[in-house]
């Protein structure tokens, strides 16, 4: 039986960003910016790298500031937000699921009416579990092996909830492991960025198990892009994968960035993780046949550019954008 396929919802002019500060959030805003989108930036702190002229709310999620639910008004609303990193420890879960469950489900209430449409920034490194599939579906079970990936799994599924009973428009992008420009292993970011710091450091880098375990790794230009194209025209409830479709070990990435650097790498092997599962491979067809995405950029692009953002970084040093104001 063919399968209508479903119009994209109509356009939205007005963009928030919910972790505008970090990562994807600053590489996101730079995307809409090009776009022509109207941007608000909602954070913790700040950031010297958001577009000229974006609109900024200050403050946590766990506490939102009555602008931030006006300026989500009829906007679309992309989540990134988000507290904590995957790891195989539970002593902070309670903290986990205050700070990420219940603060957006929390958003979710106040804001059921609003006429929002939101993405949500998913794990699809984390919420899938263990699995030898050649590449994940969407359609793939989900038995996630950290908190980290059971917080982001119950959250897609109080976006469902609040769909079936209240109408709210939400559409769920499962990310890889994205890489690129504003990616700081400082606070614990992406294996690229820390790989990067250590091998041109000259600091022994610590191989969990044997190093062949397989990820995911997607740069950062199209993730933005996928998450503009899942606002503009994802089907509202559904779950779309965004990675590179291509598995890359841990040794391999290794040799990458130390060929790149022109250092040699120093490898300390230390016992394998419970935390990590052996392989982690997206299967993108589902966002490629609706929306058309697929990345344009190979890792070994991606790597480059990120070696020459970092490059550009180390000699001219941080540069701030004018034009911010408060919203």
């Amino acid at each position: 039986m063919t399968q209508e396929r479903p119009q994209p919802a109509g356009k939205r002019r007005k963009a928030v960003i919910l972790g505008a500060s970090g990562f994807i959030g600053i590489n996101l805003a730079r995307t809409l910016a090009q776009q022509g989108f109207e941007i608000v930036c909602f954070a913790r702190n700040a950031s010297a790298h958001w577009p000229a002229g974006s609109s900024v709310i200050l403050g946590d999620l766990t506490a939102p500031p009555r602008q931030l639910f006006a300026a989500m008004e009829g906007s679309m609303v992309f989540h990134l937000a988000s507290s904590t990193r995957p790891t195989a420890a539970t002593d902070m879960a309670v903290a986990e699921i205050e700070a990420n469950l219940i603060a957006t489900v929390g958003l979710l209430e106040a804001t059921k009416g609003s006429g929002c449409r939101w993405v949500f920034s998913s794990s699809g490194g984390t919420v899938y579990g263990q699995t030898d599939d050649l590449r994940i579906s969407e359609e793939h079970p989900n038995v996630p092996i950290s908190s980290y990936g059971t917080v982001k799994l119950a959250i897609e599924r109080y976006y469902s909830l609040y769909r079936t009973l209240h109408g709210v428009e939400s559409v769920i992008a499962r990310i890889s492991n994205p890489f690129g420009p504003h990616q700081s292993a400082a606070k614990g970011q992406g294996l690229i960025a820390a790989l990067f710091d250590r091998i041109a450091g000259r600091t022994p880098v610590t191989i969990w198990g044997d190093g062949e375990n397989v990820r995911d790794y997607v740069y950062i230009d199209d993730v933005a892009e996928a998450l503009v194209l899942l606002g503009l025209g994802g089907r509202a409830g559904e779950i779309y994968n965004v990675g590179s479709g291509a598995g890359t070990s841990v040794i391999e990435l290794v040799a990458k960035i130390s060929a790149i650097l022109r250092v040699p790498a120093k490898l300390v092997y230390a016992p394998a993780r419970g935390v990590d599962v052996r392989r982690n491979v997206l299967d993108i067809r589902k966002i490629e046949r609706e929306l058309g995405w697929r990345p344009t950029h190979t890792l070994d692009e991606g790597v480059a550019l990120t070696y020459d953002w970092r490059q550009g970084q180390s000699s001219a040093g941080q540069f701030r954008d004018p034009g911010q104001r408060l919203a």
